[in-house]
């Protein structure tokens, strides 16, 4: 990125000033575009009270087109959601389970994508965990839990833990071969790592906006297959998820599209700023994102190498993302988080080790003065060792 292009980025991000902010697998900041699309559906409803659905429909397509862009979907198999946990609840609870049924998670998975699994073992769903080894989740691993009687394999693109990026399309095929539904938690991974849905096999993809997308909160979305439309019955159901709610007929009938899932007033707000960010990521491209998030990851473990500060794991290319887990041996993680707070540096602390996740406005300098404060910063016995000489 050409540094013209980089402060025009950067520029757009109000929060980045006077900080390195790499927390983006927890919170990203929101672009000013982003806040003034999100504002300008209450000046919607303000100034154009009546016609306020009609004029606000364009931005809502607009959102559902784009969403389905840049995951490999169609626009007609894409639902709102309020958040990552409201989009697996869905699924969750609108699977028809019958006894003896049965669904595989990973262990480790982070809870929005986990309790709402879990909770099913009261309906009498066999619930198999399986164990992440060394912060990965293979195939081979989830292989033997899968039989004839599972409905749902369930995990995150990249797990938050670690940052390993799972191979959706070979577990597809898994889940093909045994008739069960692939439902994907992409709240760590879309936004920065590029994902077709469509070509990969997967049923269900979950987004929240909040994360890698830089969207608004509150708002996400869902794509389902054809398959998982026909397989998914709405667990929660207003008057909107229907056929011609209008007429309020108080009839079942389900809207034939990813829209009964949509029960009742959206998040008209939510839905102007994610279709404005869902903008932006088309104009620069995902796999350009992706590359340069990939890049600053490499550059970050290479430059900690040399510093003698140890990436906690070094996956293959095609299993990295935008998480890296760094080490400094002597130093624990909570004290070397509050060293990077104090040098305005925000991180987060996952698997006891400094986890940084930088996007795609962050900038080479900014990795090495990552690293920079991380090689300086002491443990207090080695600080309380030299101030007794």
């Amino acid at each position: 990125m050409d540094d013209e292009k980089l402060n025009e980025v950067r520029s757009d991000i109000a929060y980045l000033e006077n900080k390195i902010y790499v927390d983006n697998a927890a919170v990203t900041p929101v672009p000013t575009r982003v806040r003034i699309a999100a504002q300008h559906y209450d000046t919607i409803i303000a100034e154009q009270l009546r016609d306020a659905k009609q004029v606000s429909k364009p931005y809502f397509d607009k959102g559902r087109e784009l969403a389905a862009k840049l995951v490999g979907s169609a626009s007609k198999n894409v639902a709102y959601v309020q958040n990552t946990s409201h989009g697996l609840s869905l699924v969750a609870l609108g699977i028809d389970w019958r006894p003896g049924d049965n669904l595989v998670v990973c262990a480790q998975e982070f809870p929005s994508n986990y309790l709402c699994w879990i909770q099913l073992a009261a309906k009498g769903v066999d619930v198999r965990l399986i164990s992440s080894h060394d912060g990965r989740l293979d195939p081979d691993q989830i292989r033997p839990a899968i039989d004839s009687r599972t409905r749902v394999v369930a995990l995150s693109h990249v797990q938050f833990f670690s940052g390993f990026r799972a191979d959706v399309a070979a577990l597809a095929e898994l889940c093909s071969d045994a008739g069960a539904l692939l439902v994907v938690d992409g709240t760590q991974s879309i936004g920065a790592i590029s994902l077709d849905v469509g070509a990969a096999g997967v049923d269900v993809l979950v987004v929240s906006a909040h994360k890698w997308l830089m969207g608004p909160r509150g708002i996400g979305f869902a794509t389902f297959s054809e398959r998982a439309l026909g397989e998914i019955t709405p667990a929660v159901v207003g008057w909107l998820s229907v056929n011609d709610p209008f007429a309020f007929h108080r009839e079942l009938d389900f809207l034939p599209d990813a829209r009964r899932f949509e029960p009742g007033t959206p998040n008209g707000s939510g839905i102007l700023g994610l279709a404005e960010r869902l903008a932006q990521i088309d104009e620069l491209g995902i796999d350009w994102i992706e590359n340069r998030v990939l890049s600053l990851n490499e550059l970050l473990c290479e430059t900690a190498l040399r510093h003698g500060i140890e990436p906690v794991h070094r996956f293959e290319q095609r299993s990295r993302s935008g998480i890296t887990l760094l080490r400094k041996p002597g130093i624990g993680a909570v004290d070397m988080h509050s060293a990077l707070t104090a040098q305005r540096v925000y991180a987060s602390v996952r698997s006891e080790a400094i986890r940084i996740s930088p996007h795609y406005y962050n900038t080479a300098a900014e990795m090495e003065e990552i690293i920079s404060v991380m090689a300086a910063t002491e443990s207090q016995t080695t600080r309380h060792q030299a101030a007794s000489l």
